[in-house]
């Protein structure tokens, strides 16, 4: 719960300095910094390390961010060291890019399904879904063999699913209820 809200607040902050220069830009750099944290052990290791030293782990970060990401969060990864809040890192980023979705009027929508959908397929889910909710679309994909068919569609709080697996598990649950009632049979 604490480090919700200090996450809350630590986005919060970027993002009214993003607002102020360039919103798309640090926010995707935010992501790769995050993807570049959370898939490599190493730099993990390093960035969580509690006897590593403040200096070291952002001589380290230092090295491995370069150029290649903004200097706003560059410096702000440096804040998280010096506070100690580099662990907050991952939440920070979803809250972040939650606040930059609402700023750009765009909602993530999470699509899972058995298969790989096509790109058309995509295509047409990103449109339904835009005109539902009068956003643009960002579609995050995933392939889960287990719905064995159909689309899991997740917006927000809100789940849509059209999954096979889903409708056998109703079907199943239905089935169960009306054996469970006790049969009434007419006699004329």
């Amino acid at each position: 719960m604490i480090n919700g809200s200090l996450a809350r607040r630590y986005s919060q902050a970027l993002f009214e300095i993003a607002s102020e220069t360039s919103l798309d830009v640090i926010d995707t750099d935010l992501r790769e910094l995050t993807k570049l944290v959370e898939e490599n052990d190493e730099v993990k290791k390093v960035l969580l390390h509690p006897h590593i030293s403040l200096s070291e782990k952002k001589s380290v970060m230092a090295k491995l961010l370069s150029e290649d990401f903004s200097e706003t969060v560059r410096h702000f990864l440096y804040l998280l060291i010096d506070r100690k809040r580099e662990s907050l890192l991952p939440f920070i980023q979803r809250e972040f890019t939650r606040l930059a979705d609402e700023a750009r009027k765009v909602v993530e929508a999470k699509v899972e399904s058995a298969i790989a959908l096509s790109a058309s397929q995509l295509d047409d889910l990103k449109k339904a879904i835009g005109r539902m909710t009068g956003k643009d679309v960002r579609i995050i994909s995933e392939v889960r063999e287990e719905l064995i068919g159909g689309v899991l569609i997740q917006i927000g709080d809100r789940v849509m699913d059209g999954t096979i697996a889903h409708a056998l598990t109703k079907m199943r649950e239905d089935l169960r209820r009306s054996t469970d009632k006790p049969q009434e049979v007419g006699v004329k």
